[in-house]
């Protein structure tokens, strides 16, 4: 055997569902971002922006998908859509 009991299931972490948030990004350049982002349905935009990541995926109008630095971004709002 490899050393793995067949009868031990590993636990796994419940997975949290993801939402949409629609946002508007203005960046420290000036330009401004409307899209989304996939944030934990428990969790706050603000939370997504205070982890410990420095980049988050952004989704655009035109369903491109982007990596965002946040070290690049002066405010995030979100708008309805």
């Amino acid at each position: 055997m490899n050393g793995v009991s067949r009868h031990h299931v590993p636990k796994i972490p419940p997975k949290i569902p993801k939402v949409r948030e629609y946002v508007e990004i203005t960046m420290h350049d000036g330009t401004v971002l409307k899209g989304h982002v996939f944030i934990e349905a428990t969790m706050r935009i603000q939370d997504l922006l205070n982890d410990t990541y420095h980049f988050f995926p952004f989704v655009d109008g035109g369903e491109k998908v982007h990596l965002i630095s946040k070290a690049a971004v002066a405010r995030v709002r979100p708008y309805d859509d």
